[in-house]
């Protein structure tokens, strides 16, 4: 017998397959604690790939650019009263354009921490830290917002998800590591190997393709669009810009 987590998944699956819109192809970038979360359960079934990494900012990465917190309303209560909310808002703020937290109400039992609290807490997110807050009613609705951010996310942009997990820079090392990572396919790990090998950032953006390819994880494809993005004019790829930025 399915559980409600697989039942409430193949309900969402005959959604998306009744609009048009299978979610097999969408990719996730998941914090390892999430795995045994009712949400994940959801997207396994709605057949969304799910790449688990330990991740030091966000629980989903769907894009470059967007990283998603959830948060159940009791764990938010919880991060209210230690002000992890705040630090985490921040480092989302710091390591992503666009970060989402994603609130799954569930039953709103009793936390300890006034409704008023919770309230200021909201607003602050919106209105201190720029950060949207999705309320969902439970894990299904989770899973549907989270497929629904990554569909439009990776329909615009077709490079694999490059993890921008880390805080900004505060030394020169770092501040070169982080250059580096902005290249399209290039995490931090691989951006470090690159520095290693290379010894500078304009050696790593002029290196060719059969260079790059020397470095641990660094491919054909991966090298090709380093390569395209440390040598094509700007405006080169105005093609592939997102609408309202061509």
């Amino acid at each position: 017998m399915p559980s409600g987590a697989e039942r409430q998944g193949e309900t969402l699956l005959k959604f998306f397959k009744g609009k048009g819109t299978a979610s097999d192809a969408l990719e996730l970038i998941v914090d390892r604690r999430e795995a045994a979360s009712q949400t994940v359960r959801v997207l396994t079934v709605l057949g969304v790939k799910i790449e688990y990494r330990t991740l030091k900012v966000g629980d989903y990465v769907v894009s470059d650019e967007v990283a998603i917190e959830r948060k159940t309303y009791a764990d938010l209560a919880a991060s209210i009263v230690d002000r992890r909310l705040f630090s985490q808002a921040q480092a989302l703020k710091e390591c992503y354009p666009r970060p989402i937290i994603l609130l799954e109400m569930g039953s709103n039992t009793e936390t300890g921490v006034s409704r008023e609290a919770i309230r200021g807490a909201v607003a602050s997110m919106v209105l201190d830290f720029g950060i949207p807050v999705i309320a969902a009613e439970d894990p299904e609705d989770a899973a549907g917002f989270i497929v629904a951010i990554a569909r439009r996310e990776q329909k615009t942009f077709e490079a694999p998800i490059s993890l921008k997990d880390r805080r900004r820079p505060r030394t020169p090392d770092e501040e070169k590591e982080y250059v580096v990572a902005s290249l399209p396919m290039v995490e931090a790990s691989t951006a470090r190997r690159l520095l290693a090998e290379f010894g500078t950032v304009q050696a790593v953006f002029s290196a060719n393709e059969d260079d790059l390819q020397r470095v641990e994880k660094i491919g054909p494809k991966k090298a090709k669009r380093i390569r395209e993005v440390a040598s094509t004019p700007y405006g080169g790829f105005r093609g592939n810009a997102p609408k309202g930025q061509g």
